[in-house]
């Protein structure tokens, strides 16, 4: 079942030059999406687009059947949730459990249920023993995941990453990127969606769509889309290095059938 649909989506900043230039696709339910592209490309405008930030071309873009509209957003907003860049503008409350308390206090969550969902949600992604801590005594990744478990304790179907790690260090990438595989365990039906620059992040997708001047370049499994290191070279993104190995050796007659990891490209040699 497709969750989202964009048929045609066009949008203009200021009305005469268009940021998207008339993009189709459709996101299907279950499934990690990544959109990538360089500064400029139109996929941050894309992500505004999908969390109703901004007004698309009428009857151009739809979630679960609802045009993006005044009159169905509220519903959208309560499947389609969304965390943002940059973590410190995300914290709300003056502790973690004032976080994430939040948003179930404007879903008007009685008291009862409350404590029991922020306990639930802040265990899922670890940060249970940081309840009563102030966001500033908490690193970068750490703000992220407890962005994240307000968002999950929501109960939406659909996680927008807007450049979600673009502003962490390398330890904070490897958690939410820990994060976001225990999530697709934890519910198979949750569909995800990454709005990123950073190639590497999107290896782990299932299907990558590929931003440039505002169109959708190409799409495709990310196999198929990493494997075009040339193409991708050409719009100003790079190839993740196990790629980058694998096509060499390829070229030299090395058959590679798995570099998914390290271990594996080393174990797809050996064989």
């Amino acid at each position: 079942m497709n969750v989202i649909e964009a048929n045609n989506l066009k949008f203009s900043y200021d009305g005469k030059n268009d940021a998207i230039k008339g993009v189709s696709f459709s996101i299907c339910s279950g499934k990690y999406y990544s959109i990538i592209g360089h500064n400029g490309s139109g996929k941050s405008t894309l992500a505004k687009l999908l969390i109703g930030l901004l007004k698309p071309s009428k009857d151009s873009l739809k979630a679960f059947g609802l045009e993006y509209n005044s009159k169905n957003i509220k519903e959208i907003r309560r499947k389609v949730g969304i965390v943002f860049q940059n973590p410190d503008n995300q914290f709300i409350g003056s502790t973690v459990k004032d976080d994430i308390a939040f948003g179930l206090e404007n879903r008007c969550v009685p008291q009862k249920d409350m404590d029991k969902i922020i306990e639930e949600y802040s265990k899922k992604v670890d940060m249970f023993d940081y309840l009563d801590k102030q966001p500033e005594k908490l690193s970068g990744g750490q703000k992220q995941r407890v962005a994240i478990a307000g968002v999950l304790a929501m109960h939406p179907e659909v996680i927008i990453f807007d450049e979600a790690t673009a502003m962490l260090d390398p330890k904070g990438k490897r958690e939410i990127s820990e994060l976001i595989k225990k999530m697709r365990i934890d519910n198979p039906n949750l569909t995800l969606i990454s709005i990123t620059h950073d190639v590497e992040e999107a290896f782990n997708s299932d299907e990558i769509i590929v931003m440039n001047e505002g169109e959708i370049y190409m799409s495709g499994s990310p196999k198929e889309i990493l494997s075009k290191s040339d193409e991708l070279e050409k719009i100003h993104l790079g190839v993740p290095f196990l790629y980058s190995l694998a096509n060499e050796l390829n070229k030299l007659g090395i058959k590679v059938d798995d570099y998914s990891s390290l271990e594996s490209l080393v174990n797809s040699i050996c064989q």
